[in-house]
């Protein structure tokens, strides 16, 4: 795990009780590229105290639209290189954003000074939105695990849970429906959220089931609502509330059974689709990465699939499909809704289901 500990890095250029910093024709140095690093200047200072932080001296934060710089800075590790002080954050600048340099003015005691930079030219911004919200469906089980929550542009971390919120029909917000992470889950690009309702409400018989109940009941209607007061990282409101209705269904209390599927085969020499059909809705977001289609030969099928309905996918092939044997391989990983796998199910309790050892299930076809 990493340790974040810049606050606590001490630059000791000199021994002795100097108790002043003195300065001048302070020089900066940032960024060229995305992986690229902050530099400071420390040549110019006549004397440092010797319980000067790194990050007291030089500190880089994300600039918005509403306040000069974000509460909390870039996390990142600092280095001496000669006579500068060099910072290089845990992950790469992002291009189109704007940040901002921090430094100390003459003293020790003074203000702060700020300069600003961007890595790469800005280009034109989309308005922020949201694009769509999965499960797509509105059915859904009463022990349904999580929602993935998709953005048009990258939004500001940290917030999520002020501005998403599950409502009842009487009006009702459940504060604790969702798991509070310390850090959220986020796609890398900044455009897609995974809330996770807390599995100790949907797993029967644990203390925080016990205490709140389930935070879905089964024939309830609920609201997910994403408040149009977030704000991606340019500065842009939502404008609007986006909301996705839910009728609660029972609960998905099996494991995932593939002798249940149905898949439409392709013609020979054809690029037609395959369509499979699943027994329930099965999270979308692990589709590519857990079901692949081999020859008889073991080689690799190209193509991606494509969510057609919440209960079928269609594989797309990038070549025509040659006379033979074929094998869709499923990783026994690869979760419905409520986080049920081909293995086991999320909530043991009361149920006769064993746990199946198998790490991968096939489906065979001919063409």
């Amino acid at each position: 795990m990493v340790k974040f500990h810049y606050n606590f890095i001490i630059i000791a250029l000199v021994m002795g009780s100097a108790v002043t910093l003195a300065q001048t024709n302070l020089k900066i140095i940032s960024p060229s590229n995305l992986d690229g690093t902050v530099k400071l200047d420390l040549s110019t200072f006549t004397n440092l105290n010797k319980e000067t932080s790194s990050y007291d001296l030089l500190a880089v934060f994300v600039k918005n639209g509403m306040e000069e710089y974000a509460s909390n800075a870039i996390q990142g590790q600092y280095t001496r290189e000669g006579d500068h002080l060099v910072f290089k954050p845990y992950f790469p600048f992002m291009r189109d954003m704007t940040y901002l340099i921090r430094t100390r003015n003459e003293k020790v005691d003074s203000t702060y000074s700020y300069q600003s930079f961007q890595v790469g030219e800005k280009r034109m911004v989309e308005q922020a939105g949201v694009l769509s919200i999965y499960p797509l469906a509105q059915q859904l089980p009463k022990n349904l695990l999580r929602f993935y929550i998709y953005f048009r542009t990258p939004m500001k971390k940290g917030r999520a849970l002020k501005h998403v919120q599950l409502v009842d029909e009487a009006g009702n917000i459940d504060r604790h429906a969702f798991m509070e992470f310390k850090q959220e889950l986020w796609s890398a690009d900044g455009k897609r959220l995974t809330v996770l309702f807390d599995p100790g409400r949907i797993k029967r018989g644990v203390s925080t089931n016990l205490l709140r109940g389930p935070a879905l009941l089964e024939s309830k209607k609920y609201e997910l609502i994403i408040s149009g007061d977030w704000e991606d990282v340019y500065g842009q409101p939502l404008s609007m509330n986006s909301t996705k209705s839910i009728q609660v269904v029972g609960a998905y209390d099996q494991q995932i059974e593939i002798n249940n599927w149905t898949i439409n085969k392709p013609r020979r020499n054809s690029t037609d689709a395959i369509t499979l059909h699943f027994d329930r809705i099965i999270d979308h977001a692990l589709i590519q990465s857990m079901i692949r289609i081999v020859n008889e030969e073991e080689t690799l099928i190209h193509g991606h699939w494509e969510i057609e309905e919440e209960q079928s996918v269609k594989f797309i092939p990038k070549a025509r499909w040659n006379k033979g044997n074929y094998n869709i391989i499923i990783d026994s990983r690869l979760e419905d809704v409520a986080g049920n796998n081909l293995q086991n199910l999320l909530d043991h309790h009361k149920t006769n289901n064993k746990t199946n050892s198998q790490t991968h299930h096939y489906i065979k076809f001919k063409v």
